[in-house]
């Protein structure tokens, strides 16, 4: 799998240096919103690579290498994973370095929501891509980001109390990660199977 992720890396680089710099934007905004768009955003990256993946028929060519089914989607998984990671990293450090100068604090409780949000994204999203194809799926893609884009406008309308901190009311701050728990649990062996019939 490692070898996997290094060739979607390798893809996605002029992508990912893109991402680099609009998380360093979006995170000097200092909003929440734009942490939610730029983890959601680079939970979209694994669908780059497999619309590169696509075009160069990779699909054909890893049926005869010693890959199997689960290395294939998982490695999508990780990939996603990895990037939201990334631009959580990337978050912290920035609202770490305002916050020296501003004084304040990292807003933790918001950029780990954004997170969990993110694999819900990712959750409904990858199956319908693996099953479907990058085009095909395409609409099906943009309404779940636009679903997601509301459900996170829904969250900061809930959670920003009157003097702008992030406090997640605490069904919504058991809720969102159990959703995104459960929903890849479900997520993973269902996209090995539509994976696979696709194939």
């Amino acid at each position: 799998m490692k070898a996997l992720l290094l060739k979607d890396c390798y893809v996605l680089w002029k992508q990912m240096r893109i991402f680099v710099v609009l998380v360093l934007v979006f995170t000097a905004i200092n909003n929440s919103f734009y942490s939610l768009f730029a983890v959601v955003w680079a939970s979209m990256l694994p669908y780059t690579a497999i619309a590169y993946d696509e075009r160069s028929h990779w699909d054909q060519y890893a049926a005869m290498m010693p890959y199997s089914t689960r290395d294939l989607v998982l490695s999508k998984y990780v990939l996603g994973w990895l990037c939201m990671t990334a631009a959580i990293a990337l978050c912290l450090v920035c609202q770490f370095v305002l916050g020296i100068i501003n004084h304040t604090s990292p807003d933790y409780a918001s950029i780990t929501t954004c997170l969990f949000i993110g694999i819900i994204a990712i959750d409904i999203t990858l199956p319908l891509v693996l099953r479907l194809g990058v085009e095909r799926g395409r609409m099906a893609l943009m309404l779940v980001i636009f679903g997601v884009a509301i459900l996170g406008g829904l969250v900061a309308e809930i959670s920003f109390g009157d003097g702008g901190s992030f406090s997640l009311p605490l069904p919504l701050a058991v809720l969102i990660p159990a959703v995104s728990v459960v929903g890849t649990i479900i997520s993973i062996p269902l996209s090995m199977k539509l994976y696979q019939s696709r194939s």
